[in-house]
């Protein structure tokens, strides 16, 4: 399962803003795990995040916080789910457009002006873990 992702989809750039959304969840979810452990989980959280749909998600409440803490197929964070939720909601403030966060993430941004965007539990760490796996890696004039 691991090593499927790593060879198919790791480094490649997002197809759409469900597939941008799922990066951005699995990578809020990894923060102090494996990538394994998020990967072993990808499917839970497949449907706890209604298939990555972020309009979907932007609309959960704290119904859908509750719901989700009581749920064995995920990790039952409430930062990391509010966080998920939040970051649904900035992406779907961005217009939806998919090219406007990645061109945010190609263009160096830090991870302070990604916070006063408004996205959450994204750290320096994650951040490149974000240009990583979307093959999204600023590159630098040598």
């Amino acid at each position: 399962m691991c090593w499927t992702y790593f060879d198919h989809e790791w480094g490649r750039p997002p197809v759409d803003l469900k597939s941008l959304f799922e990066v951005l969840t699995l990578v809020v979810f990894q923060v102090g795990l494996t990538w394994h452990a998020v990967l072993a989980k990808r499917e839970g959280l497949k449907k706890a995040f209604s298939d990555f749909d972020v309009h979907a998600v932007a609309t959960f409440t704290e119904a859908d916080v509750q719901r989700l803490l009581q749920d064995p197929q995920i990790f039952r964070n409430r930062r990391k789910i509010e966080a998920t939720m939040k970051n649904a909601q900035v992406l779907v403030s961005l217009g939806d457009s998919q090219e406007h966060f990645i061109s945010l993430v190609e263009e160096d941004i830090t991870v302070k002006e990604l916070k006063q965007l408004g996205f959450s539990h994204i750290g320096p760490t994650s951040l490149s873990i974000i240009r990583q796996a979307t093959g999204l890696c600023a590159q630098k004039p040598a």
